[in-house]
């Protein structure tokens, strides 16, 4: 049997499923009021609106009327108070919604929507990078980290990697499943950052297969042990290696430079009217450091020089496993600079707009900071994805011209009418006729 095309609809039963599959911490009692998924879907539904007051409109709504859009959109049979979200989600542990993530991937593949990311040698690229998503000087929880500043005092923080999907070709990154950093790793922070990238290459490895990987990361991530770690798991990388970190490494370099074997070329082009020279330097099989077994690894590097005036625009260097000539090595540098898109278009795209990333919407005691980021990730996700497939979503999206704007018109709409489905919404916001206004058959 065919998958069905994807849609909100479609995307809304991935999450439904794998909260179904989700048991209820709560112990069975006649007071039970909400259903968990209840209060699942409850919460995705404001990060998916991108309005804290959405369930409190939709209270209004179901008080007047008798119906709302909570239920007709997002299958919510009773809207439970914003305490009460939290208490359920306090007791639910984010990986039962991990499935999500890669469910949607797979389906985004079948569609053939990945290809669009693929790059010269058909990998697809996933970005690592860790974020702080919560902070507090007084509240913390046993899954929080710490750090002491000069003056004594104590941030408490939680933060997590976000692997996404970028493209050096594509303005839009693909959100996959996160991994939490915890203290509990028994390393200090950055050790910490490494450890749960190993995690989630161990978890996630074998889900993202056959389809070539290729792991981008910063000079954090350019290591023997984790590159051994994503050679052992069938992945390439890409990561950033620096001078400092990495002493042993050039000095080869140095004395390889020294005997005319690391290999140099040039290429110009263009900026709009400004000439620019690609300054390319990389050898092939040096060991990425000085004890053994040393992992032998290709280096190349990047001097971006403005003709006009010799002014340095970038400079940067990595380490990767895949082969370097002068045909490959623009290509690895270019999927390597691409990772900064996980900053520009992941972290910033989720702080900055509607998403509010670093907002306190709930620390609790056990999952519940971990659960509504996930939750956060999922309608980020899901908004990425219907941008890249649904012809509707992308012709009201380029006629409101800007995200905001967006989600103001839906806001306002879903307050004050109801809507029988999303796609009902969206067909309402495209047409021009006043015929088109909801029916209220209440």
């Amino acid at each position: 049997m065919e998958s069905l095309p994807l849609s909100f609809a479609v995307l809304l039963s991935y999450l439904r499923q794998a909260v179904d599959q989700i048991a209820d911490p709560r112990q069975p009692s006649n007071g039970t009021r909400y259903k968990l998924s209840d209060g699942i879907l409850a919460a995705f539904s404001v990060f998916f609106m991108q309005c804290e007051s959405f369930l409190e409109h939709q209270r209004q709504m179901q008080s007047r009327r008798g119906k709302d859009n909570a239920q007709s959109l997002f299958g919510i049979a009773q809207i439970p108070s914003s305490a009460q979200i939290r208490n359920l989600l306090d007791e639910v542990a984010a990986v039962g919604l991990f499935a999500v993530f890669f469910q949607v991937y797979a389906a985004l593949r079948r569609g053939g929507y990945l290809k669009a990311y693929q790059q010269w040698n058909g990998h697809l690229l996933v970005a690592l990078d860790g974020t702080e998503y919560f902070k507090s000087h007084k509240i913390h929880c046993q899954c929080c980290s710490s750090r002491t500043h000069k003056n004594g005092r104590v941030t408490y923080f939680h933060q997590a990697i976000l692997p996404v999907i970028v493209s050096p070709q594509q303005s839009q990154v693909i959100a996959l499943a996160p991994e939490f950093v915890t203290p509990q790793d028994g390393h200090e922070k950055q050790d910490c950052e490494v450890a749960a990238a190993k995690r989630w290459i161990s978890a996630h490895a074998a889900r993202l297969q056959p389809q070539p990987i290729t792991l981008l990361g910063d000079d954090l991530y350019s290591h023997q042990p984790l590159c051994e770690h994503c050679l052992a798991h069938q992945l390439s990388f890409i990561f950033t290696c620096l001078p400092d970190s990495h002493s042993a490494l050039y000095e080869w370099l140095n004395y390889l430079d020294a005997n005319g074997e690391v290999k140099t070329f040039e290429q110009v082009q263009w900026n709009k009217r400004t000439k620019e020279i690609y300054r390319y330097r990389y050898v092939n099989q040096i060991p990425l450091r000085d004890t053994q077994p040393a992992l032998l690894v290709n280096w190349c590097e990047l001097t971006l020089i403005r003709e006009s005036d010799g002014k340095v625009l970038y400079f940067n260097a990595f380490v990767t496993d895949h082969d370097l000539t002068p045909e490959t090595v623009p290509q690895v540098v270019c999927a390597g600079r691409s990772r900064w898109k996980t900053e520009n278009e992941n972290h910033n795209v989720l702080k900055t707009k509607g998403y509010h990333l670093e907002h306190n919407f709930g620390h609790g005691q056990h999952h519940l900071a971990a659960s509504l980021l996930t939750l956060n990730l999922l309608a980020f996700l899901f908004h990425t994805v219907l941008h890249l497939v649904d012809n509707s979503y992308q012709q009201i999206r380029l006629k409101r011209g800007t995200r905001k704007g967006f989600f103001q018109d839906i806001l306002a709409l879903t307050k004050y009418l109801w809507f029988e489905s999303w796609q009902h919404l969206l067909d309402f916001m495209l047409s021009d006729s006043p015929q088109a206004l909801p029916t209220d058959s209440s």
